[in-house]
């Protein structure tokens, strides 16, 4: 009975992180901008980020006009993340996973929002 019950809890914890997820992106691909399902998006692809859009994959921000995300769902900030092109200093003796996920100012992650601003990431 409680394996049943696991199960089931399991499945809709599976469907609303599906629900989570983006359906589409915006990538820039061959000089043209083209709207795919998310799945298609591969390494090197070029995502355009539109106030609204639903991060698709994660990313590292290669432009950003005034973008912030909001990445509550994913380090609980209730602030949306100012997003930057600037590279990130890892600690002295220290790699680069070391860095807590809210410091990543130029990454975006998947499944969050795009609160304000635009801009292109490289997935």
């Amino acid at each position: 009975m409680i394996g049943i019950l696991q199960e089931g809890s399991a499945e809709k914890a599976a469907e609303a992180l599906k629900n989570m997820l983006s359906a589409h992106a915006l990538v820039r691909r061959d000089g043209k901008d083209v709207m795919i399902a998310a799945t298609d998006v591969v390494p090197g692809d070029v995502v355009i980020l539109r106030l609204g859009d639903r991060i698709p994959v994660d990313m590292r921000i290669i432009e950003s006009r005034n973008l912030a995300c909001q990445e509550a769902a994913l380090t609980g900030e209730a602030l949306p993340i100012e997003k930057t092109i600037d590279p990130i200093d890892a600690p002295p003796n220290s790699g680069p996973e070391k860095i807590p996920l809210g410091d990543r100012h130029n990454m975006a992650f998947s499944a969050t929002l795009v609160s304000q601003g635009s801009g292109m990431g490289i997935a």
